[in-house]
């Protein structure tokens, strides 16, 4: 491990973050709820403090900055994991190794609310493993800008994103390195290669979320037709008549907001576990991120559905290497489909 603490202390100069293998909890929020989230987390351990058992918590706040904690995929021992990590997206806590490491050897323990949303039982997302608890999700829809489609039909599922009528329309969920993983998955999984090719041929640009909800609808020069964005961000602006919401009938892809929580330490932190399984519904924004708790009214439309990549191939794939891979084709496929600001 000797690459390891020489990385993370190298690291850990650059902030004030705890040393490795001293958190209660690592968590990586979604930017448009971090902070309210970071605030019913420190409400919980300010409870634990007051009954004399200080939790240590850890919730970077920057969007894209450098973290201490980002290489502890390669740890090798489970007792110098935070007891609880919470991620998002198919990032390094998928990763082939840390999986084979951690998730197959039993280290996790799934929790799950005493009512599991019905959107998150049909469409297979509670692990079968036991391990993963993904407790909520950030589902991919469609913006569709009418006057721009100039007669021709709007798109009603994700294969018909990749028919030629959208060269050049479609705008895509990006940001500096990162792309919108569950879309490239899903659009792998069901269309293979040639589905990327396809895909690729037809984005103008890559765009951060919070642009595209600005521009949508709008003759900015960097506007598309069709925005492919995550649904917090289509449901936060109000938007021109001209333009139409678009949950695809084949279900909006799902990236997961999830944690691995230790076996041995879950009696112990039951209140922080409590706030994934239950707590993160109690935020009105983290409806647009669907709860796992299904014991609230939903806000979503009647037809709503989810498109998860499924369980059996994220055991098949390195699911992690493979959104990489997919990333670096799609990029390759169109060089000009630049991200804009």
């Amino acid at each position: 491990m000797k690459r390891l603490d020489h990385l993370i202390r190298s690291i850990e100069h650059m902030g004030d973050a705890p040393a490795m293998g001293q958190a209660d909890l690592l968590l990586y929020a979604p930017c448009p709820v971090k902070l309210v989230v970071r605030d019913r987390i420190e409400a919980i351990a300010g409870n634990y403090a007051r009954e004399g058992a200080p939790l240590v918590t850890h919730i970077p706040m920057g969007c894209t900055s450098v973290d201490p904690y980002d290489p502890l995929y390669m740890e090798t021992d489970a007792d110098r994991l935070p007891a609880i990590i919470a991620s998002i997206g198919f990032g390094d806590f998928w990763r082939r190794e840390f999986v084979q490491r951690f998730v197959h050897a039993g280290v996790f323990g799934s929790v799950l609310p005493d009512v599991v949303n019905p959107l998150f039982t049909a469409a297979g997302m509670i692990d079968p493993g036991g391990a993963y608890t993904i407790y909520g999700v950030t589902p991919y829809i469609f913006l569709v800008d009418h006057l721009k489609l100039a007669g021709r039909p709007a798109p009603r599922s994700w294969g018909d994103l990749l028919h030629p009528r959208y060269k050049g329309e479609l705008v895509m969920c990006g940001d500096g390195d990162d792309m919108a993983d569950a879309v490239l998955l899903n659009i792998f999984k069901e269309f293979g290669q040639d589905g990327i090719t396809r895909l690729a041929a037809n984005c103008k640009s890559l765009m951060h979320s919070s642009r595209m909800a600005k521009v949508s609808g709008t003759g900015a020069p960097d506007a598309g037709a069709v925005f492919i964005i995550p649904l917090f961000f289509a449901e936060s602006t109000k938007l021109p008549e001209h333009v139409e919401v678009v949950w695809p009938e084949d279900g909006a892809a799902a990236s997961p907001l999830y944690f691995l929580a230790r076996k041995t330490e879950q009696a112990r932190l039951a209140r922080l576990i409590d706030f994934f399984t239950h707590g993160f519904g109690d935020i009105d924004s983290a409806a647009w991120f669907i709860p796992l708790d299904g014991s609230r009214p939903s806000r979503l439309p009647g037809h709503a559905r989810l498109k998860w990549v499924g369980w059996d191939y994220v055991a098949a794939h390195d699911v992690n290497a493979l959104r990489d891979e997919l990333a670096v084709t799609f990029r390759m496929l169109n060089p000009g489909a630049a991200c804009a600001s």
